[in-house]
């Protein structure tokens, strides 16, 4: 069975285990703060927070910011529900967004109808690598006390016209090392911001909210278990040695794919501009179910874009969300990753070839 996603621990990521163990780095310790400085210099940010999730990274935004029952967070329809939850579960009213005609980020033009007196923060997601509009909603909204948040959890490496690093033209970014992203700790996460302010508040609630779990004599915030530790950290620094060749491979399956299937009969691709780093490649199918059912057949396995999230009954929405339908219809993701064989790439292009996807 060829799988839709493929990154693999070598031999690097095991020794720098197995080296935190016998070194009993175990927790958080002088790796993780060796992973926190390699992430730091490529993102250029002034300050970044290891996390023991993509998830947590976007809790501790939130968080930081002072997210309350009440308050209003702006995000996208189409990304993860992790996104959402993260602020629905503490108390704040999630208001989702339409995505851009033929795009699957957020309309920067269609924001302000959502805003309203309660709005905290606006979410942008870098879905699928692709640099969401955070520098332009930091413009329009950043001098009425609105956050920006960039959930860049997709799009590590991913830049920007300007040269900054996905996420940060926002106030915080967020980001995911689980193993399903290009850069894995098996499961961690990193916020990364330039206020200072922010990142010492949350700094401490990562730690149950206590400047010392040691001493555990003051309970400066409410905060929660956000830990990355020593050893997952040890894994993600041999996933950084080989950064540069996991970037190149990403980037020639998604060249391969649309090289190869440019013109097929059935499908389409998404624009992407340059410097935005492919997480994974996806098509648009006429019919998607038929594309699907053809690549089982074959023993390929493919993943559909998961539902939009006015979808959920206990999120707020407004209007229509016609993009996000149509988007959740057609789209399909082939199987990428850093680790994915060139020959099942090769394989799935055939199939896709010779076979009537209409």
């Amino acid at each position: 069975m060829i799988e839709v996603w493929n990154n693999s621990l070598h031999k690097e990521e095991l020794e720098n285990f197995s080296k935190a163990v016998a070194d009993r780095n175990i927790m958080e310790g002088p790796v993780l703060a060796t992973f926190e400085e390699q992430i730091q210099d490529l993102l250029k940010a002034d300050y970044v927070v290891g996390t023991s999730s993509g998830s947590a990274a976007l809790a501790l935004a939130f968080m930081g910011i002072g997210i309350k029952p009440g308050d209003e967070i702006i995000v996208p329809d189409l990304t993860f529900i992790a996104t959402a939850n993260a602020a629905h579960l503490l108390g704040a009213d999630v208001v989702i967004a339409p995505v851009k005609e033929n795009q699957t980020l957020i309309d920067e033009d269609a924001v302000e109808q959502y805003i309203t007196h309660k709005t905290k923060a606006i979410v942008t997601v870098d879905l699928n690598g692709r640099i969401a509009c955070s520098k332009e909603l930091k413009k329009r909204y950043g001098e009425r006390g609105i956050y920006i948040i960039d959930d860049a959890c997709q799009a590590f490496m991913s830049c920007a016209e300007d040269g900054k690093m996905a996420g940060m033209h926002a106030d915080i970014a967020c980001y995911s090392f689980g193993i399903s992203k290009m850069i894995t700790t098996v499961m961690g996460g990193l916020v990364a911001t330039n206020h200072q302010e922010i990142y010492e508040k949350i700094k401490i609630m990562k730690t149950q909210g206590m400047p010392s779990i040691f001493e555990g004599d003051f309970y400066k915030y409410p905060g929660f278990n956000f830990k990355l530790p020593d050893v997952l950290a040890a894994i993600g620094l041999g996933q950084l040695e080989r950064l540069d060749i996991k970037m190149k491979h990403m980037c020639e399956i998604d060249r391969m794919y649309r090289d190869k299937l440019q013109g097929i009969e059935g499908i389409t691709f998404l624009n992407r501009d340059k410097g935005e780093h492919p997480w994974m490649t996806e098509i648009l199918c006429d019919n998607k179910d038929k594309v699907r059912e053809i690549l089982r057949c074959h023993e390929i396995s493919s993943r559909p874009l998961g539902e939009p999230l006015h979808k959920a009954a206990y999120l707020k929405t407004k209007g229509k969300y016609p993009t996000s339908e149509t988007m959740r219809e057609k789209l399909l993701y082939l199987p990428s990753g850093p680790d994915q064989n060139m020959e099942n790439v090769v394989q799935v292009i055939q199939v896709l070839k010779t076979n009537n996807l209409k």
